[in-house]
């Protein structure tokens, strides 16, 4: 059994080591703790809430699958969001109905937290908002417009981006660079 020794929180790390020992009980608080960002994240890439409720399942067994051989070299959280990504790519290689999805976006359909606090003035302008930078982002490449909604939009560090997609940290700054770059010229136009 792997031992869990990155820097993350007490609750993580007594998580781990009740997963890596099968304690009753360990994966509720998983789900409980990471649920919702599995979901969210499955549902980004496949566009599809009864798949990404596929990929949730599919990422918890793998995560249970897999607990004994976790190091601790990551965080928890960077660890399962990289099974759930790989999950989700899996997914998009067996099946290609979802191909035809995948510049897609979401958003138009999810409202915000705090919507209830807007104008109506406001809400249409950020609607409007989010409808252009959508667009602009699906003319970019695929593998820019990654890097950028995972580290502008969903808050990643470069350091977990790198781990998530398995490259150096210094590809992520280029592909973040240029994704910018050719995001505001799209945005221009």
């Amino acid at each position: 059994m792997g031992t869990y020794i990155a820097s993350v929180s007490p609750f993580e790390a007594d998580l781990m080591t009740r997963i890596q020992a099968r304690e009753d009980g360990a994966f509720r608080d998983l789900f409980d703790q990471f649920g919702n960002k599995i979901f969210r994240t499955a549902l980004r890439i496949l566009k599809e809430e009864q798949s990404a409720e596929d990929a949730l399942q599919e990422t918890f067994l793998n995560v249970f699958r897999a607990a004994r051989h976790f190091r601790g070299d990551s965080k928890m959280g960077t660890w399962i969001n990289r099974i759930t990504v790989n999950v989700c790519l899996e997914m998009l290689r067996k099946n290609r109905k979802h191909e035809a999805r995948i510049d897609e976006d979401i958003s138009e359909n999810t409202s915000l937290p705090d919507e209830n606090l807007r104008t109506p003035f406001e809400t249409c302008e950020q609607v409007e908002i989010r409808t252009r930078v959508q667009k602009a982002l699906a003319r970019i490449g695929r593998k820019h417009r990654d890097v950028v909604r995972m580290h502008d939009m969903e808050g990643y560090t470069i350091r977990e981006i790198a781990e998530i997609l398995g490259v150096a940290e210094g590809t992520v700054k280029s592909r973040l660079f240029y994704g910018r770059e050719e995001l505001k010229r799209q945005l221009r136009n």
